[in-house]
């Protein structure tokens, strides 16, 4: 019997399925319903999840990856005594739990623990298996399509104000400024048609392509003063 593989199916695979069945599909989900780490990523090619799983003393499983192989590795933040980082393992080791072992690296004048053992248990990567199931949730799912909408958009509109000065000086910069502020503070308007939009990022854009002198009110320092209107 065919199976048809969709986000509820997936979900409910990972909400109360073996964690080796889970693992075994890992690859398929993160092809279709990932994201890309770049955006020059030919493939989806990773779940972010440390939103949903938890801090283990001095770490947390953040991302469940696959490569262009199909191997599939989890990404564990780490926090150590001097610095922070990322290490990636193949899931295949983590299901019965696994010890990264300690490093130490010589910062000027003594040996520093970049990080102690990580110890990730069998029962921590359950739970960041389990956390597929909530990324898949309809909800989720809607809210990362919003931001992806808001952020495509976004783009489409800085691509436009850089065609509106050939001259990349100072004032360009702080009219490009004043329109980032302008859809920070009124997210609002990223619901408004392109063109429509397109039009008031170049009235924003109009009214502060000016110096950092003139928008400082004639002061030499301070904060910019944007006239936002449109």
């Amino acid at each position: 019997m065919n199976i048809r593989k969709t986000a509820k199916y997936y979900r409910t695979v990972f909400s109360s399925g073996s964690i080796r069945e889970c693992v075994s599909l890992l690859p398929e989900v993160i092809r279709e319903y990932g994201t890309k780490r770049w955006s020059g990523s030919k493939y989806n090619d990773n779940i972010y999840i440390r939103h949903i799983t938890e801090f283990h003393w001095n770490h947390r499983i953040e991302r469940l990856c696959v490569d262009d192989k199909g191997v599939c590795f989890a990404s564990i933040y780490w926090q150590g005594d001097s610095t922070d980082g990322t290490t990636a393992v193949d899931v295949s080791r983590l299901v019965n739990g696994h010890v990264i072992p300690a490093e130490h690296e010589w910062i000027g004048d003594r040996t520093y623990c970049r990080h102690s053992d990580l110890r990730i248990s069998a029962e921590e990567f359950a739970e960041a298996i389990r956390a597929v199931a909530k990324y898949l949730a309809p909800e989720a799912i809607n809210a990362r399509k919003e931001a992806e909408r808001k952020a495509e958009l976004t783009s489409k509109v800085f691509d436009y104000v850089d065609t509106l000065q050939k001259t990349k000086d100072e004032a360009f910069w702080n009219g490009r400024m004043s329109v980032q502020e302008l859809l920070e503070k009124k997210p609002e308007l990223l619901y408004k048609d392109l063109e429509e939009l397109k039009g008031i990022a170049a009235t924003v854009f109009k009214n502060n392509n000016k110096s950092a002198y003139w928008l400082r009110g004639g002061r030499r320092e301070g904060n910019f003063e944007f006239n936002l209107n449109y």
